[in-house]
């Protein structure tokens, strides 16, 4: 698997041997976990980050259970099946208020997180007989730690978006001019890989991350600016 310096190591040549890890890894570690949470992050949906969970709900558990999901990103599809096998779609939610309606359940929302793995889903019913809950989920993005760190869970084949998304915050963080062009090639190839997103998703995101990249951009400003200052 690749690694973040096997990114560093193929950026310098290009940014002129500029430092890429100026104080204990940054900015490089940083602008690396960024691209690994954009790319891995809604809405963006990848079979090799993709994982199922199940539970077993009744009448006696009413409609709060809690499952332990460390990696749990975002909620893709969710489905219920009774016990004779017969299989029904389920609807995810943002939250819903306790129920004490019975029947089949129809909506799953994930009502509580402790952002350590223990999640609290809620049915908006209880159930009038036992079922088992099944649903697929992005897997969040791993911390990069160090240099060492890989790029997984994102495999090598998909070097030529992550790699591109590297140069493209370096080259903001380094104030180089080529910019755009990094830009363009990052998010063209990284939507060109999603054909499943639905043209509004796809501006959702676009919007999304020319708001994080101004913030960078205006705080690099303010940065160059204090130091302008220091130097008169």
């Amino acid at each position: 698997m690749l690694t973040l310096q096997a990114s560093i190591n193929f950026a310098k040549p290009i940014f002129k041997n500029t430092p890429l890890q100026v104080s204990n890894q940054e900015p490089a570690l940083t602008a690396a976990n960024m691209v690994l949470g954009t790319m891995l992050g809604p809405p963006m949906k990848w079979r090799f980050n993709r994982e199922e969970f199940n539970f077993p709900v009744s009448t006696a558990g009413g409609t709060d259970y809690a499952v332990v999901l460390r990696q749990l990103g975002f909620l893709e599809t969710l489905w219920i099946e009774d016990a004779a096998g017969d299989i029904f779609e389920m609807s995810g939610e943002t939250a819903l208020a306790p129920s004490t309606a019975q029947g089949r359940p129809e909506k799953l929302a994930l009502q509580f997180d402790d952002n350590q793995g223990n999640i609290v889903f809620r049915l908006n019913k209880t159930p009038e007989q036992n079922y088992t809950v099944y649903g697929d989920y992005q897997q969040k993005a791993p911390l990069l730690t160090s240099a060492a760190s890989e790029w997984a869970p994102v495999p090598d084949e998909f070097q030529y978006i992550f790699q591109q998304g590297f140069l493209c915050l370096m080259s903001l963080l380094v104030n180089d001019a080529r910019f755009p062009i990094f830009e363009n090639y990052f998010i063209a190839r990284l939507l060109g890989a999603q054909d499943g997103l639905k043209d509004q998703e796809k501006n959702i995101f676009v919007a999304n991350w020319m708001a994080l990249t101004q913030t960078i951009s205006r705080s690099q400003g303010a940065v160059n600016a204090g130091v302008a200052g220091r130097g008169k």
